[in-house]
């Protein structure tokens, strides 16, 4: 095998960051389906068994940016490589858990580690795509990849779910150690060498990591104990103190792990702010679509895996070509168009109940799908676009972070809603998805905004330079 050729080959490259990007969707989505069976084998309460999926989507948002900012100072290759290793023994040991206690653990793990491998996949392909429009375009395709494994991991989970749910712990495993090994011989070794002023801020770290930790906490215990309650509003207030204390900390910092200049350039802070309303609308809208078909209808698992596949191949389909077409409009005006679909499509489904399911399946998913794929590929472009090359790490940290923050929030509140109205029947999931739709309505209104913004700055008269004029003697012969 000549592994210098391959390695010589961006789109080899590509393949693998995208196998990375999908393995972490289809992984967070794969043990929904595997609950009920979980919650059965190992004797867990409802309540327990939530922090199956919470302790990943903590383990995975508190350790982002830190993940992401590693991937800026430390060799790429190897940070991949090995968080993929500790995820893959992490996915096994859970696999073999026969306690609850032990099964959260491996899922925190999980999440942890996974905080590595995403950013600094993503790190990797913005130094491989340097030229605008194969980077959109590469962009697109790992973007793609990663919702397809999410709508994948509906599927899939739900298909080994009905064999053992031991299974969907046990493939991911199998597939990191494969993924692991592909990105050692086909990623090249000088991806991101160690920097000069390689120093982890360690503080800022800490105290960081700590305050993401303690928001998603909250919003992850406000699903089962409510807002209201007093462990949910002192880690909440402790996530506040916290991040003032990093404010600070960072300020002070030679070496910052974030430098605080980057939450003033506007593009980078509104499309952080817009991807965490609209993938928390995203994730909100499918948690409660899966109640609502599997209790409210009673359909198994794979079907209701099923039910999101359309979703799942329109994203896998049109991501390219909506990041393509980014270069050509702009991210914003492509993101808007796309928010602005998607909130459609959340309108339709809050006719749940009153008009037949399949109906709202097949009318609904293609158009969920489309404004899916025009948004998440400019709102990831937009994010990193305008990062300098020595903190694309931390710019894609930031931007899968407030996904998983936005996530957390919004299914602490969908789970609020439908806790507090269940004596309501279908209206209490109308009124999860009129929240939803309130989400996805104000990330829809801030990019009709940035895209306005953008389209006079860019129809503005840019002032132009007139030479001296240069005087010569003699005419040409």
């Amino acid at each position: 095998m000549d592994v210098e050729r391959i390695r010589s080959k961006p789109g080899a490259v590509l393949v693998v960051l995208c196998a990375v990007l999908a393995l972490d969707g289809m992984d967070v989505a794969s043990m929904g389906p595997a609950l009920p069976q979980i919650g059965s084998d190992l004797r867990m309460s409802p309540d327990a068994l939530q922090w199956v999926v919470s302790a990943y989507v903590i383990g995975y948002g508190g350790f982002l940016l830190l993940g992401g900012r590693l991937a800026d100072l430390f060799p790429r290759r190897r940070l991949l490589v090995g968080a993929l290793a500790l995820f893959a023994a992490a996915s096994l040991v859970g696999g073999f858990a026969d306690t609850g206690t032990m099964l959260i653990a491996a899922r925190l793990a999980k999440g942890v580690t996974a905080a590595f491998t995403a950013p600094t996949a993503l790190a990797i392909l913005l130094a491989t795509y340097r030229d605008e429009h194969s980077r959109n375009r590469a962009l697109g395709a790992f973007i793609s990849m990663g919702a397809v494994g999410f709508t994948s991991g509906l599927v899939i989970g739900g298909a080994l779910a009905d064999v053992s749910w031991r299974l969907t712990l046990f493939l991911p495993s199998l597939l990191a150690v494969l993924i692991a090994v592909a990105a050692q011989i086909v990623v090249p070794a000088d991806q991101g060498r160690a920097r000069e002023d390689s120093r982890v801020d360690l503080a800022g770290a800490i105290t960081v990591t700590a305050a993401v930790l303690l928001l998603v906490f909250a919003a992850s215990r406000a699903a089962t104990a409510g807002w209201g309650d007093t462990g949910t509003l002192a880690s909440i207030a402790g996530s506040l103190v916290l991040l003032g204390s990093f404010v600070a900390i960072e300020g002070r910092r030679t070496h910052p792990l974030v430098p605080l200049d980057v939450f003033r350039r506007p593009e980078i802070a509104a499309a952080d702010i817009c991807a965490g309303l609209f993938q928390g609308a995203y994730v909100g809208f499918q948690f409660i679509a899966t109640l609502y078909f599997q209790d409210r209808l009673g359909w198994s698992p794979l079907r209701t895996g099923l039910a999101f596949l359309i979703g799942g191949v329109m994203v896998l389909v049109f991501s390219r070509r909506f990041a393509a077409a980014v270069t050509r409009f702009g991210a914003w005006p492509v993101a808007a168009a796309g928010l602005a679909v998607q909130t459609v499509a959340y309108l339709w489904f809050t006719q749940l109940g009153r008009v037949d399911p399949l109906v709202l399946i097949l009318v609904g998913q293609p158009v969920m799908g489309l404004g899916y794929a025009a948004t998440y590929p400019a709102l990831n472009i937009s994010a990193v676009a305008h990062a300098r090359p020595e903190d694309e790490g931390l710019a894609g940290g930031m931007f899968i972070s407030a996904t998983q923050i936005g996530s957390g929030i919004a299914l602490g509140i969908a789970a609020s809603i439908l806790t507090a109205n269940e004596v309501h029947g279908l209206s209490a999931y109308r009124d999860g998805l009129w929240a939803v739709l309130g989400m996805s309505a104000a990330a829809a209104l801030l990019s009709m905004v940035r895209a306005a913004r953008t389209t006079r700055t860019a129809q503005r008269p840019q002032p132009t330079l007139i030479e001296p004029r240069k005087e010569c003697c003699g005419s040409p012969t």
